[in-house]
């Protein structure tokens, strides 16, 4: 058996360190980061679970018990018996079939987080694999080869058309494989019940669930930024983000927000109260940023905590119940409690963009600033200055909420697999929809902070913003100039978004 120091000798370790499979329970943290990089290797404690559960599997498969997968087909062949001398030509036949993918290809980096969440499945040491199988995988990572993958093919029931193209990728198949064999990888020779196993997963749904869960983080912390901004450029009442908020009402996403905010304003005038707010009572989007970030904020760790779950167990049926020597089918591919958090996390990050919306309609409105309407230079040119800005912010939102829909009551057929897999989740949708719309949030953050920065300038407020909004406004000039007289927004935002993504954010 080859040890993780016979790894690090032979050159698997990395500068700075791989992740070790199996050791402790995987957290969407280490998805992320295996997505984007990272080495990879199993680790001994559970090479020897696999190990254990292999040689139950064998035995079972010596004595003929029926064990699905194993002895019999899958889906509606499960009465079909697998004979002996046909395991070998079965095994990258079914890869072959459940290959049913559609659509464009997925991103790398959603590929690469799928097959590191399934090798750390299979290191749980239930799945009656060899360990050489999830090997197959972190070498393929560690190889830096990203198999072709389609976005769609997945009903949330073991995303089967996604590994089933990652698996033929590590036996040799097509050109993955190809690219494989060019790195000094030899295709592995799969055993009975390991093409089922590589299949029987949902690691595609919870790897990119992983990396939307991360983006959705970020667009938060985002939107906190420009509503901070936007509380500088209407001058807004600060009494919202009073500390006595959260005590009477502790909720704690809302005691997060509005410590954060006001760590955004802090230093500046209109938080110490030395430039007086406008207005007694502020439109609902400015006043009620800790409560709506603060429900997104729970929503997101709610999707979290189900992850860090999900990423420590095993989905697989059947398992190999070592103690008893026997292999049982179970229901742990149903990952309805993901696809429902994933749900819940797009319906709270919907309403942080929905009030960051509203935020730039009221700041291009002088009925809310006292500025002139589209925040014009010259209160008497006939320009639009950033009026039409509006339109787009409203288009993100409502492409936003748009796909906020719950996805998991969706249920097209009950006549899947003869009518036994009569229940979907769509958890790869649901996935991919929260990290489009974290994209979105990110946009508009963007957005907000052009209009923010045009009011703070149109007050002569620049030299007296918080510390966070002062670095904001800053971050902001770098690449959006203010817009004077004759002059027109260029719309051109990406530098913005980019910052706002990155891990510089206040």
């Amino acid at each position: 058996m080859t040890s993780l120091t016979d790894l690090v000798a032979a050159g698997a370790e990395p500068t700075g360190g791989a992740l070790v499979l199996g050791d402790e329970p995987l957290r969407p943290a280490d998805v992320v980061a295996v997505a984007r990089g990272r080495r990879v290797v199993v680790g001994d404690a559970a090479r020897e679970r696999m190990r254990a559960s292999r040689a139950a599997l064998e035995g079972a498969l010596a004595r003929g018990d029926v064990v699905y997968g194993l002895t019999t087909g899958v889906g509606a062949n499960k009465t079909a018996a697998i004979e002996a001398d046909r395991q070998a030509a079965f095994q990258p036949l079914l890869l072959r079939a459940h290959r049913v993918g559609h659509g464009r290809p997925a991103p790398p980096e959603f590929v690469r987080a799928a097959m590191v969440v399934r090798a750390a499945g299979l290191a749980v040491g239930v799945a009656g694999v060899r360990a050489e199988l999830a090997d197959a995988f972190c070498r393929a990572l560690n190889a830096d080869v990203t198999p072709r993958v389609h976005l769609l093919g997945s009903i949330g029931q073991a995303d089967l058309s996604q590994l089933a193209e990652i698996g033929l990728a590590l036996i040799g198949h097509g050109d993955d494989g190809a690219a494989l064999a060019a790195r000094g990888l030899t295709p592995i020779e799969l055993g009975p019940r390991e093409a089922h196993a590589i299949v029987n997963s949902n690691a595609f749904s919870v790897g990119s669930a992983c990396l939307a869960l991360e983006r959705a983080n970020r667009a938060v912390r985002a939107l906190d930024v420009s509503a901070a901004l936007s509380l500088e450029a209407l001058t807004g009442n600060v009494d919202a983000i009073h500390p006595a908020v959260a005590e009477v009402r502790p909720y704690a996403g809302a005691r997060e927000t509005i410590d954060r905010l006001r760590a955004l304003l802090s230093g500046g005038a209109l938080l110490t109260g030395a430039r007086p707010a406008r207005a007694l009572q502020d439109p609902l989007a400015f006043k009620v940023v800790p409560q709506t970030h603060g429900a997104a904020r729970q929503a997101l760790a709610h999707c979290h905590d189900a992850l860090e779950v999900e990423l420590a167990s095993s989905g697989d049926s059947p398992i190999m119940l070592v103690a008893e020597d026997r292999a049982i089918s179970t229901g742990n591919h149903d990952i309805a409690p993901v696809a429902i958090a994933l749900d819940y996390a797009r319906l709270g990050l919907a309403q942080a963009v929905t009030i960051a919306g509203e935020r730039v309609q009221k700041l291009l409105d002088s009925a809310f600033t006292g500025l002139t309407t589209g925040l014009r230079a010259d209160p008497s040119a006939p320009d639009d200055g950033l009026a039409i800005v509006a339109n787009g912010a409203a288009s993100i939102a409502g492409e936003a909420r748009l796909i906020a829909q719950p996805v998991t009551l969706e249920q097209p057929t009950s006549a899947i697999a003869a009518g036994i897999e009569d229940r979907i989740t769509m958890a790869p949708t649901a996935a991919r929809r929260l990290h489009e719309m974290a994209g979105l949030a990110l946009r508009l953050a963007a957005v907000e902070l052009t209009c923010g920065a045009q009011a703070v300038d149109l007050r002569g407020h620049a030299d007296d913003l918080g510390q966070g909004t002062r670095r904001a406004y800053a971050a902001t000039r770098r690449s959006v100039p203010f817009v004077g007289v004759g002059e027109a927004p260029d719309g051109d935002l990406d530098a913005l978004e980019e910052w706002l993504a990155g891990d510089g954010l206040p």
